[in-house]
């Protein structure tokens, strides 16, 4: 369950290990041009919304796409270990052939030397909720795996797919609903 309060998202730009399919998990894999051009179109779409703080995982391609975002904004950027990807194991950096890897680690199959999901769940509300509970209008930058449990706790669902650096705004329920509610930014 998460505090009820509005905080933006954003995955990190496109690296090469995305664009090739490949699992990143933990490793540091830099942004590529096209995730630099990525970075600034989100910082143009959420360069008049009323962020206060940003929050951003340690790993190198969400960072940078963090700090481009704060080149407008010039808040605190606050790194968390804990807003890292999940640790894949013995997936990282290989090619993502199977399609049900994502969907079977999230119902507790976990791939050799992983971090189980139960784990990194647990990792990210921890995190996220210590975020909300600050007096701050919070963008987080982090993981396309990072936003599972988050949909998961606000009963969004998985079926969303948040691309690279397409900001998101994640409103809590109204007193009438149970559910959470996402704004694309820009769409």
């Amino acid at each position: 369950m998460l505090i009820e309060k509005p905080f933006y998202f954003l995955r990190h730009g496109l690296t090469d290990w995305n664009k090739e399919k490949r699992y990143q998990g933990q490793r540091d894999i830099l942004l590529n041009d096209e995730g630099i051009q990525q970075a600034y179109q989100a910082q143009a779409l959420l360069k008049n919304e009323d962020i206060t703080a940003i929050y951003t995982s340690t790993l190198c391609r969400a960072k940078k796409t963090a700090e481009i975002i704060n080149e407008v904004h010039k808040v605190s950027l606050l790194e968390s270990l804990a807003l890292q990807e999940c640790h894949y194991g013995s997936l990282e950096g290989q090619l993502k052939t199977d399609p049900e890897v994502d969907a079977n680690w999230r119902k507790g199959v976990t791939p050799k030397g992983a971090e189980d999901y139960h784990s990194f769940s647990d990792r990210v509300l921890n995190a996220v909720n210590d975020i909300l509970n600050s007096s701050n209008v919070p963008l987080i930058v982090a993981h396309r795996a990072v936003f599972w449990p988050i949909s998961e706790a606000t009963n969004i669902g998985y079926d969303i797919d948040l691309g690279n650096a397409c900001p998101v705004l994640m409103h809590p329920p109204a007193a009438d609903k149970i559910n959470w509610s996402t704004e694309f930014i820009g769409a």
